[in-house]
C-alpha cells in the first residue's frame, strides 16, 4: 500500500494477530474490564430507502462493577447530521448479560437479542429501541450474513451483523417516520488509555455491499511505517471468507484540512485472493460526500463519512456491481 498520508514507499501492512473465527451470542454480550478502565461499545448503523441514515449504540467506560454507560443516537438526512442525542447513566442503572446481547438502562430496554429465534432457527435478530427527548428509534435488525470475530487478550472486535435487513420507525423532532433498509452491527471491547501504545494510533473502518456480497474491512495504523489490515467477504445466507493481508491494497487519497488535521476524502480498496479455493476480487472506490466530525474516548478526533461506493465484488463466477452509499470512519488517537 502507498499513501500520501503515510508518506510511504516504506509503509507495509501486516495481518491481524489472530484469525477470523465464528461467533456465539456471548461474543456480543457485555465483556467488561477487570484490569483497568476500558471502553466497550455496541455499534449499529443503517441506510434507509428514504435517504435517512443513522448510527445508534451504547458505550461503556468501566472497571469491574463501576463505570458509566452512554446510549447515543445520530440521525442523518442525505448524509448531513440532522439530530444527535446522548444520555449518561451510572452502572447502578445498567442491566446486562454475559451470555447474550442485552442492554437495559433505568428499566428501558435499549438492545435486546431475540434468544428464541436464535434457539429455534439460529437467526440473529435484535430489537434496538431508544428515545431521548424528541428523537428516537424502534428498529429490528435481522442478520443476512454470518458473523465473525477477531478476539485477542486485549482489544477485540465482533462483527455480529456484517449485513442486516432493518425496519421500524425513527422519530425526528417528535415526528414518527417509517423506515426500511440495510444495516450493520459490531461490538468492540478492551479499549483503554494503553490502546494507542499497544494496539494502534488509529484506524480506518468501513464496509462495502453489492446485491448479495459484503466486504467488512479495517486498517489499524500501528506506526508511520506499519499497519494491520483485514478484509472479510460475506455472502448472503452463506459463510464468510477472510482474505490475506498481502492480497489487500488500500489507499487513502485526496487529503484536505478538517478541524486542523489532514484527512482523506477518497479511498481505493482492491483485493485479489483465493480463499477456500474460490477466487475473490474486489475493486471499489469510496468518495466522501459528507463528513461528521466528533471526538470519542474524550480526546480522540473521529470522522464519520458518508461515501459513494462504486466498483465491483467478485466471488468465484459471481460478479456484482457496487453502487451504494455507505458509512465509514477514520479515528486518530494522535
Amino acid at each position: 500500500m502507498k499513501s500520501k498520508k503515510q508518506a510511504t514507499n516504506m509503509f507495509k501492512n501486516y495481518p491481524p494477530p489472530v484469525p477470523a473465527m465464528d461467533i456465539t451470542p456471548s461474543d456480543d454480550a457485555f465483556h467488561g474490564s477487570k484490569k483497568r478502565i476500558s471502553a466497550e461499545w455496541w455499534y449499529f448503523d443503517a441506510n434507509f430507502t428514504n435517504n435517512y441514515s443513522l448510527h445508534i449504540g451504547c458505550r461503556t467506560f468501566s472497571k469491574k462493577k463501576n463505570g458509566m454507560i452512554s446510549p447515543f443516537l445520530e440521525i442523518y438526512k442525505d448524509g448531513k447530521l440532522e439530530a444527535k442525542a446522548v444520555k449518561r447513566y451510572s452502572f447502578s442503572k445498567f442491566k446486562t448479560s454475559l451470555n447474550y446481547p442485552m442492554v437495559k438502562l433505568a428499566n428501558n430496554t435499549i438492545i435486546q437479542f431475540d434468544q428464541e429465534k436464535f434457539k429455534e432457527k439460529k437467526q440473529w435478530i435484535y430489537n434496538v429501541s431508544l428515545q431521548i427527548e424528541n428523537y428516537g428509534v424502534n428498529l429490528i435488525f435481522k442478520g443476512i450474513t454470518k458473523g465473525f470475530k477477531y478476539q485477542t487478550k486485549a482489544e477485540s472486535w465482533t462483527v455480529a451483523l456484517p449485513k442486516a435487513s432493518v425496519y421500524g420507525e425513527i422519530i425526528v423532532n417528535g415526528k414518527k417516520i417509517n423506515v426500511s433498509g440495510i444495516g450493520y452491527h459490531d461490538h468492540n471491547w478492551n479499549y483503554s488509555l494503553l490502546t494507542p501504545l499497544t494496539y494502534g494510533k488509529g484506524w480506518y473502518w468501513g464496509k462495502i455491499m453489492s446485491k448479495t456480497l459484503t466486504v467488512s474491512w479495517a486498517e489499524v495504523i500501528k506506526s508511520r511505517y506499519k499497519g494491520e489490515i483485514l478484509a472479510v467477504l460475506s455472502q448472503d445466507n452463506q459463510g464468510y471468507f477472510p482474505t490475506k493481508a498481502e492480497n489487500i491494497y488500500f489507499k487513502p487519497d485526496k487529503f484536505v484540512r478538517n478541524h486542523g488535521r489532514k484527512m482523506p476524502t477518497k479511498f481505493d480498496l482492491k483485493i485479489n485472493d483465493i480463499v477456500k479455493g474460490i477466487p475473490i476480487k474486489v475493486d471499489v472506490q469510496m468518495d466522501v460526500f459528507e463528513i461528521h466530525y466528533n471526538k470519542v474516548l474524550i480526546i480522540a478526533p473521529y470522522w464519520r463519512y458518508h461515501v459513494k461506493t462504486k466498483g465491483y465484488i467478485t466471488l468465484g463466477s459471481k460478479k456484482e456491481l457496487v453502487n451504494e452509499t455507505q458509512i465509514m470512519e477514520f479515528l486518530k488517537f494522535s
